[in-house]
């Protein structure tokens, strides 16, 4: 959720005046069309101030005299400065338009160029939906104090001043009187403006957090659906609209004192000088044009004390507002130009010595003390079980974060000090989740090298394999992708992005699980493009599909944040560590990508617990009786609660294993892949399934029916005793 400070003694601090002394700082460019814009709320006020004394000379003029002429040079000098007031009105209304609009955007540009440089730590630790958060709500809300409430406040204060001053003018007694009165109507607001400021940054942390439950909630609706998470998920933002509810209500009652109180106070000042004045008129010491006057003036005073009291509820979430965005601006940025940093070497070695790296979130070490070397030109695969710390020895690489302890250098070059800019030209990344903009072909590839023509465009997508495709569409490289790359296969975004790195001629390409969510044809084509393509270069990649890497110059095997083994795919099988575990879990398997059929060797079932007891001719018979399925990505296998009647084995995918939830609420899951199984007891006994497993990329499973393993039970009691016995042994497993 948002990341509240509302303890924060700057939070505090701010407050009205704050507001309004940070805010000249982005009208400061535009000092002109701002004097422009006070030069008419001069005038404007000039006119409100200036019109009762109009009024009193007509009554003591023109009225007591008889002097019809008199009454009309007075109106038609008013009329005049109607007009002018009129037209001073338009201009202030044009250019505080125009101004705003380019403080608010000069607020998005600033903000956007910000964003485009904070850490990667940084994102971990701030919800998308707070971000959003700032771009619209705070904006919109600093948006209607620059445009609404700061000229409507400017434009009061003029008229207040002006008009206690002129109060003077007609009747110095009355004016004390409404002089020593005023600091009355500014004390309410003067105490309840820290309260009031407290209370909208609250509100305003509440709405980001409403902005990324809603956020979260569209990022995840598949996981929702499938999951039947729409109850929990609608509680749960209910619960988060009455904490809402709750802070806007004290936000608008204490903002809404603050003016209440003065107009209040003011209301009371009206009573108390028409009395006085009607007073001092009967006894002839106040003639009644300079009554009417004053009056006048004094309804002046009490609108202008009225106007700028209601504009405080639109200038107090603008305060909050800012506050938010500065400490938003304030967050570390990552310098790309700094002036002592060096150009990436054409370099001989990427070494990493003692590393260790620990998440600011989770404060648990993912990485601890690894030391490797990688030659130039090397092709290098890393491997271990999910969550080992694989995408974190790449991330440190890509210097999207800082090692935590050690060094990594570029021959004996700390790569912190490496131009990060130098960095990013001579560095490709192709992931797993292919990241497309919602652009056309052309803009989604060009990315790796902008000033690249339409020949060199159509030869490298004609290297990645994709020309064909694009070529064949009715507006060809000019068609849209659609958000996110929605309108094309998990194999075509996969291509778009290998372009989009061919065209970056990258000295080092990394790979991150590349291919994993591709399917076996998909896969087997798109890695043959990935091999072509990193002949010459330094390749890293990250996967967890053993057979991938067979050729490969180096494997770094890691394990619990550790690297536990490296050499090749043959060093690593002569030693019998936890490579050859992974590579045995893993073997066993064919799969024919062109019947989609897959099948197990019954020594490979031999290596299941369940199935140990088996002997080798009855295990021939289980293994026939598998039958292959193939799932698409977020499809359930089954539900938690499910009666059990299948045992299954990957073949190749990703599941997750849902296994509920935490004391504190979140979901506790973890992953199978390649050569994991689950559901074994289903074979045994009818009982419910104590997980959900869903895919998470296209995954082929063999799955054994619970009725065909009973006949084969039936046949073998020896078989059954000795299977039973191994299923105390395993009770409790999905």
């Amino acid at each position: 959720m948002a990341n509240n400070k509302t303890n924060d003694p700057k939070t505090r601090a701010m407050g009205l005046f704050g507001f309004v002394s940070a805010s000249a700082f982005f009208f400061k460019p535009y000092w002109k069309q701002v004097g422009i814009i006070l030069a008419a709320l001069l005038i404007q006020a000039a006119f409100r101030a200036f019109l009762p004394i109009g009024y009193s000379q007509i009554f003591d003029g023109a009225i007591a005299h008889s002097d019809t002429a008199y009454v009309w040079q007075i109106l038609v000098l008013l009329s005049l400065a109607w007009a002018i007031h009129l037209v001073a009105g338009l201009v202030q209304d044009r250019y505080t338009a125009g101004v705003g609009a380019r403080v608010l955007n000069d607020f998005r540009l600033r903000m956007f160029a910000h964003l485009q440089r904070l850490p990667s730590s940084f994102h971990d630790k701030r919800d998308s939906g707070d971000l959003m958060s700032l771009f619209s709500n705070d904006l919109a809300a600093i948006e209607t104090a620059y445009l609404r409430a700061m000229p409507t406040v400017l434009f009061s204060f003029i008229v207040l001043v002006a008009s206690v001053t002129l109060l003077f003018v007609i009747e110095w007694h009355l004016a004390l009187i409404t002089f020593a009165c005023l600091p009355i109507a500014l004390i309410g607001p003067r105490i309840l403006s820290g309260k009031a400021q407290t209370e909208n940054y609250q509100r305003k942390n509440s709405e980001a957090e409403i902005s990324a439950v809603i956020s979260e909630n569209i990022g995840a609706s598949v996981v929702i659906r499938v999951f039947g998470l729409q109850k929990l998920r609608l509680a749960a933002f209910r619960a988060d609209l009455g904490k809402l509810a709750t802070s806007a209500k004290r936000a608008y009652v204490t903002s809404s004192l603050i003016g209440r109180t003065s107009s209040q106070t003011i209301q009371l000042l009206q009573i108390g000088v028409m009395g006085f004045g009607g007073y001092l008129s009967i006894n002839g010491h106040l003639t009644i044009g300079s009554l009417v006057g004053f009056v006048a003036l004094l309804l002046n005073v009490s609108n202008a004390a009225n106007y700028i009291s209601s504009a405080v509820p639109d200038l107090l979430p603008a305060s909050a507002a800012l506050q938010r965005i500065n400490e938003f601006l304030d967050a570390r940025a990552v310098d790309l130009e700094r002036s002592h940093d060096v150009d990436f070497p054409p370099f001989s070695q990427i070494r990493f010595d003692k590393v260790c790296f620990v998440y600011d979130q989770s404060k648990l070490m993912a990485l601890k003390k690894i030391s490797f070397s990688i030659p130039a030109g090397t092709t290098v695969a890393i491997v271990g079980p999910s969550g080992c710390g694989k995408s974190t020895i790449l991330n440190l690489i890509l210097r999207l974060y800082q090692p935590s302890s050690g060094k990594i250098s570029v021959d004996d070059i700390d790569l912190t000090m490496i131009s990060e800019t130098s960095l990013r030209k001579q560095t490709s990344v192709v992931m797993q989740d292919t990241i497309l903009f919602n652009s056309s072909f052309y803009e989604n590839i060009c990315m790796g090298n902008p000033e690249i023509d339409q020949t060199g465009l159509e030869e490298v997508a004609r290297q990645a394999e994709i020309h064909e495709f694009i070529n064949s569409l009715a507006q060809g490289y000019e068609t849209q992708v659609g958000e996110w790359g929605g309108n094309l296969s998990g194999g075509q975004r996969q291509r778009i992005a290998i372009a989009r790195a061919i065209l970056h001629d990258p000295a080092l390409l990394i790979l991150d699980e590349a291919t994993s969510a591709l399917d076996s044809a998909t896969e087997a084509a798109v890695n043959e493009t990935l091999t072509r393509f990193g002949r010459g270069r330094t390749v890293i990649s990250t996967t967890h599909r053993l057979r991938t890497i067979i050729d490969v110059d180096l494997i770094l095997v890691v394990e619990d944040g550790r690297v536990v083994e490296q050499g090749t795919h043959d060093q690593l099988l002569a030693r019998g560590g936890t490579y050859t575990t992974l590579w045995e879990k893993q073997s066993g398997f064919s799969f024919s990508t062109e019947d989609g059929v897959a099948e197990v060797t019954p020594n490979r079932l031999m290596t299941i617990p369940l199935l140990s007891g088996i002997n080798e001719d009855c295990m021939k018979s289980v293994a026939s009786m598998f039958v292959t399925e193939t799932l698409p990505a977020d499809r359930i296998v089954f539900m938690k609660g499910d009666r059990g009647d299948k045992f299954y084995i990957i073949v190749r995918g990703t599941v997750e294993v849902q296994l509920g939830c935490e004391d504190d609420g979140k979901q506790y899951s973890r992953l199978l892949q390649d050569g994991d199984y689950f559901g074994e007891m289903a074979l045994l006994e009818r009982v419910p399934r104590n997980a959900t497993i869903r895919t998470l990329a296209n995954t082929v499973l063999l799955s054994l029916s619970r009725f065909q393993f009973k006949v084969l039970l039936d046949e073998e009691p020896n078989l059954r005793k000795t299977i039973e016995k191994e299923a105390q042994l395993r009770h409790g497993a999905v």
